[in-house]
């Protein structure tokens, strides 16, 4: 409705072959007025005044304008259009950055002390091929002048579907804590769902997930429906809208691009599947273009990162006690010549023995088999899930047969059964479970094939301060992965010198 208007204003001044850029984070937004004829008795002046009027109108009554960000230049070193055609730009939606209230909090007034922006990607070879970070890292500082280092880090797999992603998630993703993860892969909307909810229910990152792009095998839908093959696109938008996730419309601007310029699928495709380097560059700027600032946010930054406690002394021999809502909590604080010490209870136990743990990545042995052309990683279990008891080690899964048998030994618990990729496991102690569905392409697997994963509490023990000299402040992760719920925290000084707090920030994720 306010480009209508903005249109009629600029119509009714009868301005006759003028043309207006105006540059928003996806479109040249461009203004032609030839249909009405100047009028030749017009003074100069009243032109030039009428001609500011609807341009001021322009930027004011814009949704687009002057949000951060509001110039995405190309790459540095950015790859030809095919065939000759323009530049792509995508188009902005006000509604675009919705999801993204911590990500573009964040990188406008970065956290303290200062630390890298965390981006996780997970996905397939589609998203392998978007590149190592290098667009995130020369653009975000282009369109947030105070934004942090960017850190991009990413698991990938042939052809990986959602399915197994979750395995990953939370062996990678869920230790890491990032502030972005970027999800670009195919599979079933159930499976999507399932890895947005262990997203959700585990972090606080923000989630994009932007729609696949157009592929030769998808030539038969083209200009008939917005599927893919093996993309339900309106299951996923309805699931991404239903968890709060960021939705990037990536296949209906690809296919824009390609109806407006005339260009066939393979144009931004390198081979029957993968995106070309131009391809890559138009799904990067799909996703950039939602780092901005919507009408409006869909959720306060402050119910999932908060500080809930500032400048806290602490005399020898006493202690402080805290309340807070979340699954985990960071201390600030810097070390110098004469700090002290802090022991730490949780829930009223000590954190030593708390049962909060993590568990590292499922590691392929280095001789494991693997048929030509197959990364280990992509015939293996992506996640195990842990079960009661858990004593903190080191576990290994030994592949006994080509049928995909195995048994379990903990480096503490020692052998804890024994069972096949294709079933339900639970190991003999409790500790263990392996889902049939996170295990990819068992029968790949033979005889002799092993795989190591440690289990680690998650909780510190004690904060200690001394130091040679002043420190900056630094972050301790005082606990992570706790029962997402309501937890006091306990701090206890029992050194001989006083300890100042700079402050404590609590982690809510959505889902509980």
């Amino acid at each position: 409705m306010k480009r209508h208007f903005v249109a009629f204003c600029l119509a009714f001044t009868k301005i006759y072959s003028t043309r207006f850029f105006l540059r928003t984070p996806a479109r040249e937004i461009t203004a032609d007025y030839h249909a009405i004829p100047e009028n030749p008795k017009t003074p100069p002046v009243v032109k030039y005044i009428l001609t500011c009027i609807c341009v001021s109108t322009l930027f004011l009554l814009s949704p687009l304008s002057f949000c951060p960000g509001a110039d995405i230049p190309p790459s540095s070193s950015p790859p030809a259009p095919p065939n000759g055609a323009p530049e792509f730009a995508p188009l902005v939606q006000p509604s675009h950055g919705q999801h993204l209230a911590l990500t573009l909090k964040k990188l406008r007034d970065p956290p303290r002390p200062r630390r890298p922006f965390l981006i996780w990607a997970l996905g397939s070879s589609y998203t392998n091929m978007l590149g190592n970070g290098e667009f995130w890292q020369e653009h975000i500082p282009r369109l947030f002048a105070n934004a942090p280092p960017i850190e991009y880090r990413k698991m990938v797999g042939n052809s990986c579907p959602w399915q197994y992603l979750r395995g990953w998630a939370g062996h990678l993703v869920l230790p890491d804590q990032p502030d972005l993860v970027l999800v670009y892969t195919i599979g079933r909307p159930e499976h999507l769902e399932a890895l947005l909810v262990d997203l959700r229910k585990s972090t606080t990152a923000d989630i994009i997930v932007p729609s696949i792009h157009w592929r030769e095998r998808d030539q038969r839908l083209f200009g008939h429906s917005e599927d893919a093959a093996d993309q339900d696109v309106s299951a996923v938008r309805e699931i991404c809208a239903r968890h709060g996730v960021e939705f990037v419309e990536n296949r209906k601007a690809w296919g824009d691009y390609l109806v407006e310029n005339d260009l066939p699928i393979p144009a931004l495709l390198k081979d029957p599947v993968h995106q070309s380097d131009y391809g890559r560059e138009i799904i990067n700027r799909n996703i950039l273009s939602h780092f901005r600032t919507p009408q409006e946010f869909s959720y306060d930054p402050e119910t999932r990162e908060r500080i809930i406690a500032r400048d806290i002394q602490i005399p020898p021999g006493e202690s402080r006690e805290f309340s807070f809502e979340g699954t985990r909590l960071d201390l600030v604080s810097r070390a110098h010549p004469g700090g002290g010490s802090l022991h730490v209870d949780i829930d009223g136990q000590p954190a030593a023995s708390f049962p909060a743990f993590l568990m590292t990545y499922v590691q392929p042995g280095k001789s494991n088999y693997h048929a030509k052309g197959v990364i280990p990683r992509d015939n293996a279990p992506h996640g195990i899930t842990l079960g009661k008891e858990i004593v903190p080690q080191t576990w290994t899964l030994t592949v006994t047969s080509d049928q995909a048998d195995f048994t379990l030994r903990g480096s503490v618990t020692g052998p804890d059964g024994a069972g096949n990729a294709t079933e339900p496991f639970h190991s003999d102690s409790g500790q263990i479970t392996i889902e049939p569905g996170l295990w990819r392409r068992s029968e790949r697997n033979r005889a002799g094939d092993s795989f190591t994963f440690d289990v680690y509490r998650s909780t510190v023990a004690e904060v200690t301060f001394p130091a040679e000299k002043e420190e900056s402040p630094s972050r301790v992760r005082l606990a992570q992965n706790l029962p997402n719920g309501p937890h006091t925290i306990r701090l206890v000084n029992q050194g001989s010198r006083e300890v100042t707090v700079e402050f404590l920030e609590a982690f809510t994720p959505p889902l509980k």
